[in-house]
């Protein structure tokens, strides 16, 4: 009963970690990439305004304009086939559209944080959920946000979703994002742009915490499933996808680039890090 967050395309980030050819080049920054929806609230449990951060990546774009364009609604029922988009859903629909210059992005590689998204989550939304069987009040109903990418110019378009949850539990129950520290290269602070093949790490990493759901059985207790996602404009990683206890091998491309890591809880809760050379 895990709701995952899905990303870039619907299905990049359910990829598993992998060191075939076939996975490298998710892991590669350069065409028009969405690589995190970050809420401020992953999990709310009353009307509130959640702002969404979109981590995107375009450094084969160079200075363009986006136009970007996202719809909010109840989750339409998109586990069981229904399409991606809020059309079911007309009365707590929320939308809106605007442009963003990726010249804001030039000094790290096109790379970074474009214009927030505020999702005015209505106290309708909370209503509906009342209505719903008692575990679905308690584990969440999907507030769901779909938000496309167009680049005009160069003709790329990328798709992306992200999911708040909305609840009936306390304050203290609520989920909310891990932390991270920064990318280590063999051991040490990435200071400065590798130049041999080493591993790489990431400090200080807060670790998984334990949540509860309502099943047939009564309140069960899980832990998060926790795992980064790696990203580099130029060199290789051995794997696209990894856990907290697993290094990730890093073989160095032309000596510049950027590197960014997104830290997730695998239930809504995402940390970025990104550093440039």
């Amino acid at each position: 009963m895990k709701s995952n967050l899905v990303y870039l395309g619907f299905i990049i980030f359910f990829l598993s970690s992998c060191g075939m050819n076939d996975f490298a080049e998710q892991s590669e920054l350069g065409n028009l990439k969405v690589l995190a929806l970050v809420a401020d609230t992953p999990e709310i449990n009353a009307a509130a305004t959640v702002t969404i951060t979109p981590l995107i990546s375009y450094p084969d774009g160079g200075d363009t304009t986006l136009n970007y364009s996202w719809q909010a609604c109840p989750d339409p029922g998109i586990d069981f086939g229904a399409e991606l988009n809020c059309d079911s859903s007309s009365l707590l629909t929320l939308s809106d559209a605007g442009t963003f210059a990726t010249s804001a992005l030039s000094s790290t590689n096109y790379t970074g944080d474009a214009t927030n998204i505020s999702v005015n989550i209505p106290a309708g939304a909370f209503t509906y959920l009342a209505t719903l069987s008692s575990d679905i009040q308690y584990n969440g109903l999907d507030y769901i946000l779909f938000l496309t990418y167009t680049d005009p110019t160069n003709n790329s378009e990328v798709s992306a979703l992200r999911r708040v949850k909305l609840t009936t539990k306390g304050a203290s129950e609520l989920n909310t994002n891990p932390s991270t520290g920064n990318i280590l290269f063999d051991g040490a602070d990435l200071s400065t742009y590798p130049t041999v093949t080493g591993d790489m790490t990431v400090a200080t990493l807060s670790p998984s915490e334990t949540y509860q759901l309502e099943t047939s059985s009564g309140l069960k207790s899980f832990n998060e499933d926790m795992f980064i996602s790696w990203y580099a404009s130029s060199g290789e990683f051995q794997f696209n996808r990894t856990d907290i206890a697993e290094s990730n091998e890093y073989s160095p491309g032309n000596g510049s680039g950027v590197f960014v890591i997104v830290y997730r809880d695998g239930r809504g809760g995402v940390a970025t890090r990104l550093v440039n050379f």
